[in-house]
Parts: structure tokens; C-alpha cells; sequence
């Protein structure tokens, strides 16, 4: 008998990375919450799951450092992404009104996308390892109110105060499913991320690498430079374009920047899947 899927995620239940997973999993699919991300890739690299869901960027704060490391690390493959959009509410106890609170609880992703917001409020900031466990904690302190999903407000009884304070209303954070495998044969709608790391002190090197890309007519998506930690002005350079590394212009560009470089590393090859609203 198969056991179901194990798909692990960043808990606790309530956060904005359990409503990414419960947007892309069936009604087979055991998820398990983690304390971090390290303990999510160090857990599927064991085999003790399946998948994983984990934030990688947000649009307002960039770039998820601790997954990009985690991605440099792990032999582990991108299988998919989805972006969600992040929609953050004021959340206190039932009956509690905005002057009734002394402090604002969230976890530090959830406040730094409502700056503006919070600097209105003229209310002191206490930073949590979760937007779920923010919400527990104001469920036992009618003083404190928390910034988190809807869903926060069902599972702890509590009121929504305010609706929709992120700074931008296009906020969304992007989400990848990893595996140990990636999605082997092109759909004709793709995105392929790689890592690298030029030789030495090479004058040029990233030019000439971002050339290869041009000459195959290869639109980037994204490149970012991540500490190697070999050093100071070492870098690793991530990098997401569009199509498969099957497509033939792909794999001629990708062969000849691996020949180039000192590290090489293809994350993964996959699409998106495309998610509507907040979960109710």
C-alpha cells in the first residue's frame, strides 16, 4: 500500500506559507509544518518527505536569502512555483479597538511589507518567528493585535480590525516546490534557474556570461549575487530564464557558460501554477 505524499511547508498552521501549500496539494497529501527552512531541505534531502514549499522572494522585500543558501547547498530540485498574493490585516481580539492596543505582533517579513502602515499607527513593533504564533500570542493579550491572513482569524478567534495594510497592493511572494527531481520535458511555458560562480578575478567574466545569453536570443528573468562565503568579493550568481534546459538554445547556452565558470548548478527546470485569492 503507498503511503500519501509528505509535503513539508514553514509553519506553524496560519502562515502565509501553509496557504501556498494548501493552494498546490490534493486531498492525499500529508503536510508537515517546520520550524525553518534549513530543517525543511535538511528533511527532504533525508528523505523524510516528499516535497517541500518554500518562500523564495517577495516582491516588496526581495530575495529569501536562507533559500537561496539552502538551494547552493542541497542537491535538490525546483519542481515548480506559484506566486501568491499576500493581502495583510490587523487582526485583535473580538470587541478590541485600535486604542485598546499597545503593541503590533507579526512576524518581521509581515512587518517590514507594512512599514507605512505601521508608522501611521504610532505603536511599538514586536517581532515573532511566525505570523501564526503572533496570533496565539494575541489571543491571550487583549492588548497586542497581529498583522496576518484571514485565515489567522478563524483558527484563533479573532476580529479583523483593518483589511488589505500592506504598503503595495500588488504584494505577492513567491513560492518554489522542491523535490528531488525537477519536470524533465519542456510544456512550451517554462522557467529554468541556475547558479554559478566566475573564475577568480577573471576581468569581464560576468559579460562574457550574460553574452551567451544574448546571442541565443535568451530573455533573464533574474540575476542575483549572493556571498560565496570563500572570501570577501566572492560571489555566487543566481540566475532564473525563460525555457527549458532540454530546449536546444538553452542547453547550447548553458553547455558553453558550465565550460566558463568555476561552479555550475542547474536548479531546476518547471513552470508556474497559477493561484487566485486568499483561502477563505
Amino acid at each position: 500500500m503507498n503511503e500519501n505524499k509528505r509535503v513539508g511547508y514553514l509553519g506553524p498552521e496560519g502562515t502565509f506559507s501553509h496557504e501556498a501549500v494548501l493552494k498546490v496539494i490534493d486531498e492525499n497529501t500529508n503536510i508537515i509544518p517546520y520550524p525553518n527552512i534549513l530543517n525543511i531541505f535538511e528533511s527532504l534531502a533525508n528523505n523524510e518527505i516528499d516535497e517541500a514549499v518554500v518562500p523564495i522572494e517577495n516582491s516588496t522585500e526581495g530575495s529569501v536569502v536562507i533559500t537561496l543558501d539552502a538551494l547552493t547547498f542541497f542537491n535538490l530540485k525546483i519542481k515548480a512555483e506559484l506566486e501568491l498574493p499576500i493581502k495583510h490585516n490587523l487582526l485583535v481580539q473580538k470587541g478590541k479597538t485600535i486604542d485598546d492596543i499597545q503593541v503590533i505582533c507579526s512576524h518581521q517579513q509581515a512587518i517590514a511589507q507594512c512599514r507605512n502602515y505601521i508608522h501611521n499607527l504610532k505603536k511599538p513593533v514586536h517581532t515573532m518567528p511566525s505570523t501564526a504564533n503572533a496570533a496565539r500570542y494575541v489571543s491571550e493579550l487583549s492588548t497586542a493585535a497581529v498583522i496576518g491572513n484571514k485565515i489567522l482569524a478563524k483558527k484563533y478567534d479573532l476580529e479583523i480590525l483593518d483589511y488589505n495594510i500592506q504598503d503595495y497592493s500588488n504584494n505577492v511572494t513567491r513560492f518554489i516546490i522542491i523535490g528531488k527531481d525537477d519536470q524533465k520535458q519542456p510544456s512550451g511555458n517554462d522557467k529554468t534557474s541556475i547558479i554559478l560562480s566566475l573564475e577568480g578575478d577573471k576581468p569581464g567574466g560576468l559579460y562574457e556570461i550574460l553574452g551567451i545569453f544574448v546571442n541565443e536570443n535568451i530573455n533573464l528573468t533574474k540575476i542575483e549575487s549572493r556571498p560565496s562565503k570563500q572570501g570577501m568579493g566572492k560571489y555566487i550568481f543566481f540566475i532564473d530564464l525563460e525555457g527549458h534546459q532540454k530546449e536546444p538554445s538553452i542547453k547550447k547556452a548553458l553547455d558553453a557558460i558550465e565550460s566558463k565558470v568555476s561552479m555550475f548548478k542547474i536548479l531546476g527546470s518547471y513552470k508556474t501554477i497559477t493561484v487566485e485569492g486568499e483561502l477563505k
